[in-house]
């Protein structure tokens, strides 16, 4: 008999999830509007990737979708200022990627995707081999990124790197992920406030975005820590 594949239902949105949509779009329009430099592309960008860590937190695969979109555009915005690696991570690796976890999540839905998916944490021994390649790539890319005119290599490199690892987690849903989207995040908030100090014009926006993606982070540790006690 053939398996019925199960419809994906909406979640439903918290006050935080709220808060982070409203409150990345309002401090963006204000940061924007008073600097005189509102860039729709990145408006546009940022809420798209703010609503696929939303999805994200909640176990649901929809977040592939705004993952996917968002890649694109913010893939195209670092290219444009000379974030080679950043670019790479975007547009080589992140967009595939977004098709990789959708199938993945599907298997590993909880009740038709109302509960989420079923979560897990790594082993020791996948721990430490994670840091070790963590460690070794980054210095082999910043490397790299200073034969080049990369305004900043070391960031460029970490965020990079520790964000290929972060996204494969994520795609075979494991919780460390989001300690290293963490890592990922302050990379960024470093490089998109060098960057609003150099004048670029869509940088305050992703400055605001990165620090709404930290606190939603520490968010997806504790609700990913309870969807792995679920069977």
């Amino acid at each position: 008999m053939e398996r019925q594949e199960r419809p994906i239902t909406l979640p439903r949105f918290t006050w935080w999830d709220w808060f982070l949509i409203l409150g990345f779009m309002t401090v963006s329009v204000i940061v924007s509007v008073l600097n005189g430099n509102f860039n729709v592309l990145s408006f546009i960008a940022g809420t798209f990737s703010v609503l696929c860590v939303i999805f994200g937190v909640k176990g649901h695969v929809l977040n592939f979708l705004f993952g996917f979109m968002g890649s694109c555009i913010q893939g195209y915005m670092a290219l444009k200022s000379g974030l080679y690696a950043n670019a790479a991570l975007f547009l080589l690796y992140n967009v595939p990627m977004q098709f990789v976890g959708w199938f993945q999540w599907r298997k590993r839905l909880q009740g038709g995707g109302k509960e989420g998916i079923r979560t897990r944490w790594m082993t020791w021994p996948q721990r430490i081999l994670l840091i070790a390649l963590c460690t070794a790539s980054v210095w082999a890319v910043s490397r790299l990124l200073m034969k080049t005119d990369d305004p900043q290599p070391v960031s460029d490199a970490l965020a990079m790197t520790v964000a290929v690892g972060a996204q494969f987690l994520l795609t075979f849903a494991f919780i460390e992920q989001w300690f290293m989207w963490i890592v990922v995040n302050g990379a960024q908030i470093v490089m998109w406030s060098i960057a609003v100090a150099r004048g670029v014009q869509y940088a305050p926006i992703m400055l605001i975005q990165y620090v709404f993606y930290t606190m939603n982070s520490i968010y997806g540790i504790i609700l990913w820590s309870r969807m792995s006690q679920k069977d």
